[in-house]
């Protein structure tokens, strides 16, 4: 009964994941990021075993510093950690606010789970361009 209990959980938190696309905020749980979107972590490794700060877009902003984590009132400006591209299109994140500076692009279906390794760094993101 458990077993069956715990399937049905998982496949609820799934089917939400889905239906959240046509919804405004739609990282799930776990790091996860549903289709049409771009999502930021605060954390490494999309937040695992940390707390669940992510905010996702679906256009550009320039200016990430009048934006927070989800539930949070933390802006992500400078903050993010990780990242999923589930955007459909190609999407940079930029190290200035009006998009100057560093910058690192990623694909549509790309994971990174580590910024630090790219050219926009750890805690530098202040702009995002989707559909580059």
């Amino acid at each position: 009964m458990r077993v069956l209990r715990s399937a049905i959980v998982a496949l609820a938190a799934a089917g939400a994941c889905v239906l959240a696309a046509e919804l405004p905020a739609s990282a799930c749980p776990g790091g996860g990021c549903s289709s049409g979107r771009f999502c930021l972590y605060e954390n490494n490794d999309y937040n695992q075993g940390n707390t669940d700060h992510w905010l996702d877009f679906v256009n550009d902003d320039f200016d990430l510093r009048n934006n927070y984590w989800s539930g949070s009132n933390d802006s992500i400006d400078n903050e993010a950690s990780s990242m999923r591209n589930r955007r459909g299109c190609s999407v940079r994140l930029w190290q200035h606010v009006g998009g100057t500076g560093a910058q690192s692009t990623w694909a549509n279906g790309a994971n990174d789970g580590f910024l630090a390794n790219n050219a926009i760094g750890d805690n530098r993101a202040s702009a995002v361009d989707v559909c580059v």
